[in-house]
């Protein structure tokens, strides 16, 4: 079972698998549509539940041996903590508990680097990093390392085995338009990405994602983690990659740190004003914390014990310009196919 399977993250796994030829079922929560499993419907199971209700998992995860776990709230702004609290820390109690009644063998937590915490500009943290010393603090990464304790806790208590993957940033379709990372490859195309803020992060392909999160189903030790990550890299160098496999222009132009920091402000205003917290704009505080940092990551562990090698970011770019291609032709169709209805309509004669 793949729950959160129909997000960007969850998703992209999910097709991998189907493809592959695994007997897949997917956990959808009531009423949601298909997201990012669309064209692989009926080449999987689809179960409804939530990880916020553990009575509706314990009915989903019967006949169920093994759990890839991406549900969750992936977005960095303080406003959401006491949503983040009920899925990202209680929806994995509530999913190791049902797991256990239900005789689930093994799961693997697909969480995030944010759990690990953020080293400063110069340092590269390892599962060990010590997150009393993290660059900065947000409900984000309180949040995940605290699932990540649930589960493990779960574990300890006779659940079943578990194992954490702790990954960083994936470029992947289907990924949010306002705060995900199809919105930096959208910029690019439209020719927007020409400056650069000075920090960076680790960024994760598809194919690594999957290879990791395979690996560590298959090779992981329980209760330990596992970062999975492609790449460090600066936004310039990030930025001019993007722009590359787009075909724009690299960018020329550096923010300063105290322009970031001072937009986080502005935007922490916006917000206030704001009643949906998901309508906030994307720069507030905690995300220009993040953004004048270096946030850089080792993957020797998973390189040792799970047999993970890193591949190029390159190709994960190019699937996202590819989807975001395919948003743009089903645009064009369906503003044609109703003009020319319009036009059908009232042009067309009558047979009556």
């Amino acid at each position: 079972m793949i729950t959160g399977a129909s997000g960007s993250l969850g998703s992209a796994f999910a097709r991998h698998l189907i493809e592959d030829g695994a007997d897949v079922v997917v956990l959808l929560r009531p009423g949601d549509g298909p997201g990012g499993l669309e064209h692989h419907l009926d080449r999987c199971e689809i179960r409804r539940g939530d990880v916020t209700d553990q009575e509706s998992l314990e009915h989903a995860l019967k006949g169920i041996d093994e759990i890839y776990h991406f549900a969750g709230i992936a977005v960095t702004l303080n406003k959401l903590h006491p949503l983040m609290e009920r899925v990202n820390i209680q929806g994995c109690a509530n999913l190791i508990a049902a797991a256990r009644t239900a005789g689930v063998r093994r799961i693997v937590h697909a969480s995030s680097i944010s759990a690990i915490g953020y080293p400063r500009v110069g340092e590269i943290a390892d599962e060990d990093f010590d997150i009393s010393r993290s660059a900065c603090v947000n409900s984000y990464m309180i949040t995940k390392r605290a699932g990540e304790r649930e589960m493990i806790r779960g574990w300890r208590a006779g659940g079943p085995e578990v194992v954490i993957v702790n990954l960083s940033a994936c470029i992947a379709p289907y990924s949010d338009m306002r705060y995900g990372w199809a919105m930096l490859v959208d910029s690019a195309r439209k020719g927007k990405l020409a400056a650069y803020p000075m920090g960076g992060a680790a960024f994760t392909s598809i194919r690594d994602m999957n290879s990791g999160l395979r690996a560590a189903m298959d090779k992981g030790q329980p209760g330990r983690r596992y970062i999975v990550s492609s790449v460090n890299l600066t936004y310039r160098e990030l930025f001019t990659m993007v722009n590359r496999v787009v075909g724009s222009p690299k960018p020329k132009l550096a923010i300063p740190n105290f322009a970031v920091r001072a937009a986080g402000r502005v935007g922490a205003v916006v917000a206030a004003f704001r009643k949906d917290p998901m309508n906030s704009p994307f720069i507030v505080p905690e995300n220009a914390a993040l953004t004048v940092n270096q946030l850089f990551y080792d993957t020797s562990r998973a390189q040792r014990e799970l047999g993970f090698k890193p591949t190029p970011l390159n190709e994960s770019i190019a699937e996202v310009d590819r989807w975001l291609n395919e948003i743009d032709v089903n645009r064009m169709l369906t503003a044609f196919v109703e003009e020319g209805g319009a036009d059908a309509g009232h042009h067309a004669p009558s047979h009556g």
